[in-house]
């Protein structure tokens, strides 16, 4: 506890950035190493960027602000977000089918259509059916196992989404961990490189967006490694 906090005053004093620390309700012990922590610090030291501690969140989750955007990693169900947009890939069947599912019927219409009209489409767009977003995206991505390919892969990916958020006006969309599921692509690799595109575009573009990085509860690991990198610092 002692180091995170003292790791968190230092990034808040440095970056304009909120931090929440999210603690099981069961794990008082943890809380209170927290709070007594937090309580030690100098009080002349700028650490208003810290947030207080949540004792009873339902969804582990981080935020960061870039520029006039922010950047949400979050444990849960891509196809229950309330965004403008929701990301999806026909490359990873399992996602895929999820969100289709979710959709219903009308909506896995509308892409069979869309996909027999442009096959070798990058993306299709369809009407949100029964999700709560205006468009699901659905994105063309290929994994690969050299990782110079791979890397350029993630940054087209992120580039049509930018330029398609752009193109609808959105303010806010869903995207998932593609990549780090079954195919054995570079987690360091993959979730670097999305948040390194995600927080580049985001400046540069002086885009006032949201984007929510979706990560399934099981995949603590992938969960660790987006926070890690969007929290992270850049010199």
């Amino acid at each position: 506890a002692k180091t995170l906090i003292e790791e968190a005053h230092q990034l808040g004093s440095l970056h304009p950035i909120a931090i929440s620390f999210i603690i099981e309700p069961d794990r008082t012990d943890i809380y209170d190493e927290f709070k007594k922590q937090i309580s030690l610090l100098d009080s002349s030291k700028p650490f208003e960027q810290l947030e207080s501690l949540e004792r009873t969140p339902e969804i582990p989750t981080v935020s960061v602000p870039i520029g006039n955007g922010m950047i949400i990693v979050e444990k849960g169900n891509i196809t229950r977000q309330k965004v403008d947009a929701i990301i999806g890939s026909p490359s990873s069947i399992a996602l895929h089918n999820a969100i289709i599912e979710a959709a219903g019927d009308d909506v896995k219409t509308a892409y069979e259509i869309e996909y027999i009209r442009n096959p070798n489409s990058i993306l299709i767009s369809t009407p949100p059916g029964k999700l709560s977003c205006q468009r699901i995206f659905f994105l063309k991505w290929e994994p690969d196992t050299d990782d110079s390919i791979l890397r350029q892969s993630i940054i087209d990916f992120i580039w049509n989404i930018i330029q398609n958020v752009i193109s609808y006006n959105y303010r806010s969309i869903a995207c998932p961990a593609i990549g780090c599921g079954g195919y054995g692509c570079s987690v360091d690799i993959v979730v670097k490189t999305m948040v390194k595109q995600i927080k580049y575009h985001l400046k540069t573009r002086n885009l006032s967006l949201t984007v929510k990085f979706i990560i399934r509860p099981e995949q603590e690991n992938i969960y660790d490694e987006f926070c890690k990198q969007v929290l992270a610092s850049e010199e």
